[in-house]
């Protein structure tokens, strides 16, 4: 921008940008606090310390999905891994213990891994409990590991 054009440039939301006199350096201030997505994400991730093993032969098992959600905080479950070893099909089910919702369900085919994301994720209420359920690990076992954030509500 010349110096002898007294508009002020225009940002990518219609909204002028602010300039130092002079020299027309645009002004800048980033505190950080959720301006920044992956930012935002990096502070508040939320994962299961390890996969959670469901391995009951011949029968369905259940597992806690981590620890309950600390209170004033919100966890959402954005991607969830299931690693089946067993011979027969399975459906994993997790949904919050004390509030009963159910939060995602899969069919997962013998010997194989299937992963689910959601950008979004899926809430989990403060205090409650994720549990992992799965309905068949004959021939083998079943392994669960998911992610998210765990973040105060805005």
């Amino acid at each position: 921008m010349s110096e002898g054009n007294q508009r002020s440039p225009i940002g990518n939301q219609g909204v002028p940008l602010q300039q130092v006199p002079v020299t027309y350096e645009l002004i800048t201030q980033d505190t950080g606090l959720h301006t920044n997505p992956e930012r935002y994400l990096q502070i508040y991730h939320w994962n299961t310390p390890a996969q959670v093993t469901i391995a009951v032969a011949g029968v369905g098992g259940e597992q806690n999905l981590g620890g309950a959600v600390a209170a004033g905080m919100i966890r959402r479950i954005r991607e969830v891994t299931v690693n089946h070893m067993g011979s027969d099909n399975t459906l994993v089910t997790i949904y919050d213990a004390n509030g009963g919702n159910l939060l995602v369900t899969l069919n997962v085919p013998p010997q194989s891994m299937k992963m689910w994301s959601s950008q979004d994720g899926r809430e989990v209420a403060e205090t409650l409990q994720p549990v992992v359920q799965t309905s068949d690990v004959t021939g083998g076992s079943t392994y669960v590991s998911a992610a998210g954030v765990e973040a105060p509500p805005t």
